[in-house]
């Protein structure tokens, strides 16, 4: 089979994966739907974003068009391909997913005999957007779980018009039935699928009122707290009923706080991404993600204790 994931809808919003990579198949966990959607939208890129951005520098010290270029500048070029490969492999050992998929976009968008300096142009601007590929989506799929958790209507014919673009490669498969499974060769194709799915399921997107994260219940019960681990190996769920008047205070402050901090780092840094006109205001890529640790951290620890509202806030509010 060609590299990249294989995927079959199972009932209840369950998925079946199969990752083939240059070494082979592998089988990966079932899962659902929701719980793909969720963990994507929480992986944490500091240091994968760090990288892309060495490599927009890298790339600014190739000319275009690159015609006679100096040996300083072919070391860059060169310098330029190593480190992609350098960060797709570390990116594979790290979330072997995420980096097959990377992977496999960039032999699908670099041109043939792109290790030439004179293909410069074209590959360092293909690379550049391959590699950023997994951060653009997450982008806009929080933004998708911003708005669903509001109760705010998504616009797809502007705001998420690019959820209406996705084309998917499909293999019909004879045995007791026909059955379908769908195939994708990059991050933003596989999550935009499972969105597109996430979204026609219409589930409750909901914060958590104790560790402030999203979730989706798995009821259609009333329920303000998740299933994760909160602390001491219970769940938020079981510790949250005897802390109802403290956690209601944190969701007015500090949880809340950080919520709309993010939708509003989110708008300031993500024009990184696209490089538009920048303003006073812009920070790089990765100073986003590293706002965003720290940020997440802050409230963690303001959760359980290990900081005061005010040390909290001055960390997650920053100008």
């Amino acid at each position: 089979m060609d590299k990249g994931i294989y995927v079959s809808l199972l009932p209840k919003g369950k998925i079946k994966r199969t990752l083939t990579t240059e070494s082979g198949e592998v089988e990966l966990p079932e899962t659902t739907i929701a719980d793909e959607i969720i963990l994507f939208s929480e992986l944490d890129f500091e240091h994968y974003a760090q990288v892309v951005e060495l490599l927009n520098t890298i790339a600014d010290a190739i000319p275009s068009p690159p015609k006679n270029l100096t040996q300083e500048e072919i070391n860059a070029y060169d310098l330029l391909l190593d480190t992609t490969e350098d960060l797709v492999t570390t990116l594979e050992q790290e979330d072997l997913l995420c980096g097959t998929l990377t992977r496999t976009l960039l032999e699908d968008a670099l041109p043939p005999g792109c290790t030439s300096p004179a293909s410069a142009d074209q590959t360092k601007s293909m690379l550049l957007r391959a590699v950023s590929d997994p951060m653009r989506f997450q982008f806009l799929l929080n933004s998708v779980l911003y708005d669903m958790k509001d109760g705010i209507a998504l616009d797809l014919d502007k705001k998420y018009c690019a959820l209406k673009e996705l084309v998917v490669s499909q293999h019909l498969i004879l045995g007791d039935g026909l059955t379908a499974r769908y195939h994708f060769r990059s991050v933003a194709t596989y999550y935009c699928f499972l969105l597109l799915h996430f979204i026609v399921m219409k589930p409750r997107v909901l914060l958590c009122q104790c560790c402030g994260r999203y979730f989706i219940p798995k009821t259609k019960k009333k329920t303000l707290y998740c299933d994760r681990i909160f602390i001491r190996n219970r769940t938020c769920k079981q510790v949250a009923p005897g802390m109802k008047h403290q956690i209601e205070a944190m969701r007015q402050t500090v949880i809340d706080e950080f919520d709309r901090a993010k939708r509003r780092m989110y708008n300031r840094y993500s024009r990184a991404l696209d490089k538009k006109a920048p303003s006073e205001k812009d920070l790089t890529l990765s100073e986003y993600y590293e706002w965003l640790n720290r940020a997440t951290a802050a409230r963690d620890q303001f959760v359980k204790g290990e900081l005061s509202q005010e040390e909290a806030l001055s960390i997650i509010n920053v100008p």
